[in-house]
């Protein structure tokens, strides 16, 4: 009975050892003899294309990951980001069966031990450099694929389109080639979507908007153009440029409302002016130094200054009518014309009567009362419908004073208006870049 029994404890062992999984433990000697089967004993060879029919070209995909814009220099058309590419080919020369190994089947190499395709940015700014570094590793599966992840800081040039600055949208592109090799040996292919965002960091100034990816067909290497639409943020140059040079507008009105007499007008007009220049130096400073585009900022800073300019010589010439004499300098007619113009103009708005009722101000006003308001307001009126006087003896009246007084008030208005005009259409047609 026993015996029987021990056999069938036996039995029922060795089934259940035929059905526990296999347990595959990778150790460090499998790494170590694949490495040597490969580097070693098949002679891998890093300066040989990887493809078996050196004829046929070799497909690398490449991708971009977009970490950050470190910098965008318009004036001098330059544009520095961060980022990542992943790229990834077929080495045939990489290729193991996982079975032979105790199942490895993923090995981690020096980028500089194994081929690949010498990526470099077509159109960069700074100095050729090979991507990644030396203790960079790339990783490479038994069937033959290797993926090469080098983090880049890439300063790429970029055409600025500055007519609609601060509210412009430039558009800057990545050109990556296969330096060493013609589009027969090496071929670049798209591997995403555009420029990847996924890990990207919004920068203070500049928002990116869009982006694509395409491969050059007609060149005659392998090139891969990342696009990127990036839009200013225009914050800092409205609060801190165009409010300042729309204020400074306005206020080179004002030269007009200071009398001739209070000798501040000249010095007035005069300091507003090099207010304007100075902002016109800081957006000129600011901008790239080329004459293919014009920003209509810039425009509209040359066009106030050119009416800062004409205030100035509108004040100068005022102040030297003012200190003429009528006795040796009799007045034109024509500027009499004008100041009589201008004075019936101010006694027409001067000359208006409101209307008077029982209530005024809230408070009732008994019958005796209102009848001597009534009295004194139709003396008032009587007095206020007195024929103006003649020409002739304004003519007789009118002083050179008399005289600036009426241009500052004409040019007063001419010069608001036409400020208001300038700075809404100007505005208007900036907007159009948001």
């Amino acid at each position: 009975m026993a015996p029987a029994r021990r056999r069938y404890e036996l039995l029922m062992l060795f089934i259940l050892m035929a059905y526990v999984p296999k347990i595959i433990a990778q150790t460090s000697d499998n790494t170590k003899s694949l490495l040597t089967k490969l580097f070693t004993t098949d002679g891998y060879n890093k300066a040989v294309r990887p493809t078996f029919d050196q004829n046929l070209a070799t497909n690398v995909s490449i991708g971009f990951y977009l970490t950050g814009i470190i910098e965008f220099d318009s004036q001098k058309e330059r544009l520095t980001t961060s980022g990542y590419l992943t790229i990834r080919w077929n080495d045939c020369y990489l290729q193991w069966q996982p079975s032979h190994y105790n199942g490895t089947s993923v090995l981690f190499i020096y980028q500089d031990n194994v081929w690949k395709p010498d990526i470099a940015l077509q159109n960069g700014v700074s100095e050729f450099k090979g991507l990644g570094s030396s203790d960079l590793l790339v990783t490479a599966v038994s069937d033959g694929t290797v993926d090469w992840w080098p983090y880049v800081i890439l300063q790429s040039t970029c055409k600025v389109d500055i007519t609609y600055f601060p509210f412009d949208t430039q558009t800057c592109s990545l050109k990556f080639t296969a330096w060493s090799y013609y589009k027969t040996e090496v071929q670049l292919t798209e591997g995403s979507n555009g420029v990847m965002l996924n890990e990207y960091e919004e920068n203070s100034a500049w928002i990116v908007v869009g982006s694509n990816v395409d491969t050059l067909q007609q060149s005659s290497d392998a090139t891969v153009v990342f696009t990127m639409k990036i839009e200013r943020k225009p914050l800092f140059f409205l609060l801190n440029v165009i409010v300042p040079v729309i204020m400074l507008s306005i206020m080179n009105a004002c030269v007009f409302v200071l009398p001739a007499k209070s000798g501040e007008k000249a010095s007035f007009s005069v300091t507003v002016f090099l207010s304007l220049a100075v902002f016109l130096t800081i957006v000129t400073s600011t901008l790239p130094q080329n004459s293919d585009k014009i920003s209509y900022l810039g425009i509209y800073l040359v066009i106030m200054a050119g009416l800062s300019t004409l205030a100035v010589i509108l004040t100068l010439f005022q102040l030297r009518l003012n200190s003429r004499d009528v006795k040796t300098d009799p007045i034109p007619s024509w500027l009499i014309k004008l100041h009589i113009v201008v004075e019936r103009k101010r006694n027409k708005r001067c000359n208006k009567v409101r209307p008077t009722a029982h209530a005024q101000n809230g408070v009732v006003i008994s019958d005796s009362n209102y009848k001597d308001t009534m009295e004194e307001k139709t003396v008032e009126m009587t007095q206020s419908k007195t024929l103006p006087p003649s020409e002739a003896d304004i003519k007789s009246e009118v002083s050179w004073n008399n005289v600036c007084n009426s241009l500052d008030f004409v040019f007063f208005w001419l010069y608001f208006v036409a400020v208001l005009v300038i700075t809404v259409t100007v505005l208007l047609i900036m907007a159009k870049g948001v």
